[in-house]
């Protein structure tokens, strides 16, 4: 593994600042100072940064069932419940990744490693969300190719990939959605400029990673190579 890379994945700084206290003489390999970035580092050697003994972070991935009114974000002074309060103590550290708003519910992935979540949440990767969504009013197929077409919302443009009605209910729609994008309240202020007011959102799936039976409130762990076999490798 090259040397910056080590430090970035020891927790102690980022890849590129890592690259400055390499450069500066502040890390040694086996007792002696290395300043190339891309220096290999093997399981068995010492790595010290200004005299501090480094090894790699344990990394944790949890699948967690989101419950409505939960705040999606480790800290926040105005929030009643965030999903860091359904965590146990040794799980310090984790963050959720991606968005999922306060009133929607569902499939959320907390973790402590920076690469998976860049991975998972940068546009360019694609990664596909899938949603349960109820709203306020019939929707209808023209409705639905508006939605794959996009809308233009301030500075935004909103659309989905794929978009199916599942049921229609009196005054109620029910419909399958997936996105690969993820923008601030992307399906509710979609729905709301073609005219529909959202009363329930679910997130059933992350990539190939599927909610299943997991309860809301809950929690599982899974391993690293299954979880980015799910939702990394295509």
């Amino acid at each position: 593994m090259r040397l910056n890379l080590f430090i970035s994945k020891s927790g102690l700084t980022s890849r590129r600042k890592a690259d400055f206290l390499i450069k500066e003489g502040k890390v040694e390999v086996n007792g002696v100072s290395v300043k190339e970035p891309f220096f290999e580092v093997r399981d068995k050697d010492s790595v010290r940064v200004e005299g501090r003994v480094l090894a790699l972070k344990s990394y944790v991935y949890i699948v967690f069932n989101k419950p409505c009114g939960v705040t999606a974000t480790v800290s926040d002074r105005f929030a009643t419940k965030t999903v860091i309060d359904f965590m146990p103590r040794e799980f310090k550290g984790v963050y959720p990744v991606g968005r999922l708003d306060k009133e929607s519910s569902g499939l959320l992935i907390l973790t402590n490693d920076g690469d998976f979540c860049y991975k998972l949440t940068h546009p360019k990767f694609s990664a596909e969300k899938e949603y349960l969504v109820k709203v306020e009013g019939v929707l209808g197929v023209s409705q639905c190719k508006r939605a794959k077409i996009g809308i233009r919302d301030e500075k935004d443009f909103l659309r989905v990939k794929e978009i199916r009605i599942l049921r229609r209910r009196g005054s109620e729609s029910l419909i399958r959605v997936v996105i690969t994008e993820g923008k601030k309240r992307h399906l509710r202020r979609l729905f709301k400029k073609l005219g529909f007011r959202v009363l329930a959102l679910k997130r059933v799936r992350i990539a190939g990673l599927m909610l299943g039976a997991l309860k809301e409130g809950q929690f599982t762990l899974m391993d690293k190579a299954k979880i980015y076999k799910l939702c990394i490798e295509k």
